[in-house]
């Protein structure tokens, strides 16, 4: 008699990528299953990282087709469709922005949101204006320390003479003070906490707006005609939604 063996429904193991591209494992020794709910791998970040103020964060994973997903804490892995392993990989990150990170509470929750901010900007997610370039640059490599990731490119805007006047002028400035003024700099971006995704119809594809500024209550992602309160900072951007 031939037997089947078939990988255990249950076989969990992963890891999660954090902000500063450390990362923690997952196995089922940690109580982890498939029929988990998401909330028990949020809680293990949560505890890793001591983290007080948990509503403005989250995890994403990539489905096969690299889009990427927010794990719903209220549902199982199991019922995830697109998620795809094992191995399960998740990246933390912020899921809900405030208009003035600079002002939370919590010195981990504003490292944490500098951390998103800078990953932010490096990948072009968050454009910064030209003319605040050198600034930003400037404070950022303060508050790294004086010394640039490994593989950070060294563009114009880091090595004109503006740049090293606002540099040197930081030499007072601690790196937590340096961190706070990327963050009040950059929350004064028009694109800070909006994302735009492709979306199609049967005429044409659209660029769909979404959102996770709040004013300390979470809320749901929206589109551009109910995000009232992002209208004024992003109004001159809708004639280029239509793609």
């Amino acid at each position: 008699m031939m037997t089947c063996f078939r990988g255990n429904r249950e076989e969990f193991y992963g890891e999660v990528l954090l902000l500063d591209e450390r990362k923690i494992a997952l196995t089922g020794e940690q109580g982890l299953k498939k029929s988990s709910r998401a909330v028990a791998i949020l809680d293990q970040v949560f505890s890793h990282l001591q983290l007080k103020e948990e509503k403005f964060f989250g995890l994403k994973f990539c489905d096969n087709k690299q889009q990427t997903h927010w794990l719903d804490p209220s549902k199982t892995l199991l019922q995830h469709r697109a998620l795809i392993g094992p191995p399960y990989i998740f990246f933390f990150g912020v899921k809900f922005y405030v208009e003035d990170p600079s002002k939370l509470k919590e010195e981990t929750t504003r490292y944490l949101f500098y951390l998103q901010v800078c990953q932010d900007v490096r990948r072009g997610h968050l454009p910064c204006p030209a003319y605040l370039k050198p600034r930003l640059y400037a404070l950022m490599l303060q508050a790294d320390g004086g010394e640039w990731r490994d593989g950070e490119h060294v563009g114009e805007e880091q090595m004109d003479d503006r740049f090293q006047q606002i540099y040197e002028s930081l030499r007072e400035v601690s790196r937590p003070q340096a961190r706070s003024l990327v963050l009040s700099l950059c929350g004064s971006f028009r694109m800070f906490g909006v994302f735009l995704f492709t979306a199609y119809s049967d005429q044409a594809s659209f660029a769909v707006l979404c959102t996770g500024v709040h004013d300390g209550r979470p809320q749901l992602n929206y589109d551009l005609m109910t995000c009232s309160h992002l209208v004024g900072r992003i109004s001159g951007m809708f004639d280029i939604l239509v793609v």
